[in-house]
């Protein structure tokens, strides 16, 4: 195989941090997929890289003659990159988004009417895709902006050489139930109260699915959803129709339903669901980017004003904002699967 740039920025990261853990957390890829590309660097250049052990990942004589020039080689594809993009027109050129959950991004359509006014033929792509992939399209420079949602943890690990993550809005979660749950007079369930009931949750491969599992198994619940899906949409009509409860981030609450209600956790400890924005730090969209993200702040909600409340034909009123969960797959389309059959 030829060796690309990609593979020298994977042995630079690992390198720097010590850590094929930490190396695959920061770069948001799984570690047996890390290991795999520099066992594939290591047979192209002939020579074993790092040595692994109980103290981490140690370079070798040979990673250590080539780390300064993997680092020089980084180095000048950045300044290729970036003389490339300083000779076009970046008026001209489209502002590429990557969103999780595009559909909750109610604010996201007058943030960017605002910007394209100061922004003379400002042209917008946006990509509704899942967090890991927003990750790598953004460092690798497919994408100039990432908004994702995140755990309590999500920002905790460093998002990787040459990149920026910020957090602009936090949620909690809430239980959606049909008409007649008995969960409605309750107000509020602790979480185990679910234990017996269908449910309707994200897919396996979601950022906020992880999230979720990890929030029932400390409350001592087994998660074993009859309808998994990406689309919010259709996860309420579920729940409308009576097929399961759904367990969501309150920004779901905005999407207009008639016969769903809102039933509160009645835990100590509730996750959060972070709201992100991440960009490389070497982006030439850089100024556009600061100014997007100053406009979707004035839109997101105040704290103590969450939760959002529906207006009669079910939009969300300006000053309730937001946003995004997590939706679609590589090619933009959220996955369902239905494991409980209709009877």
């Amino acid at each position: 195989m030829a060796a690309e740039l990609r593979h020298y920025r994977y042995f630079v990261e690992i390198a720097q941090r010590g850590s094929f853990t930490a190396a695959s957390a920061a770069l948001h890829v799984t570690q047996s997929a890390l290991s795999e590309q520099i066992l594939l660097l290591e047979r192209h250049l002939g020579c074993r890289l790092f040595d692994r052990g109980r103290h981490g990942a140690r370079l070798t004589v040979h990673g250590e003659a080539l780390f300064d020039q993997a680092m020089l080689l980084l180095s000048v594809a950045n300044e290729l990159e970036q003389s490339a993009k300083s000779r076009q027109r970046h008026r001209g050129q489209p502002l590429r988004l990557g969103v999780t959950m595009g559909p909750l991004l109610v604010w996201l359509p007058e943030v960017l009417a605002n910007l394209s006014r100061s922004h003379e033929k400002l042209d917008i792509r946006i990509e509704d895709i899942i967090t890991a992939e927003i990750f790598l399209k953004v460092s690798i420079g497919q994408l100039d902006l990432g908004i994702a949602s995140l755990g309590d943890d999500g920002l905790s690990a460093s998002p990787g050489v040459g990149m920026e993550v910020h957090s602009l809005f936090e949620d909690d979660w809430v239980i959606m139930v049909p008409d007649g749950h008995p969960f409605i007079a309750d107000g509020s369930v602790p979480l185990a109260a679910l234990r017996d009931e269908q449910l309707v949750l994200f897919p396996k491969q979601y950022t906020l699915r992880t999230v979720l599992d990890e929030f029932f198994a400390k409350a001592g619940v087994s998660v074993s959803p009859v309808i998994e899906t990406g689309w919010m949409e259709m996860a309420i009509r579920f729940v409308e129709v009576g097929m399961g409860v759904t367990v969501v981030p309150r920004a779901v609450t905005l999407l207009p339903s008639s016969n769903v209600h809102v039933v509160e956790i009645d835990e100590a400890y509730k996750p959060r669901r972070v709201l992100t924005a991440l960009y490389r730090s070497d982006t030439p969209r850089r100024k556009t980017i600061e100014k997007l993200l100053r406009l979707a702040r004035e839109h997101l909600p105040e704290p103590g004003s969450w939760p959002p409340r529906m207006d009669a034909d079910g939009a969300g009123r300006a000053e309730d904002g937001d946003h995004d969960g997590e939706g679609g797959t590589a090619q933009g389309s959220p996955l369902t699967w239905i494991t409980w059959p209709v009877t």
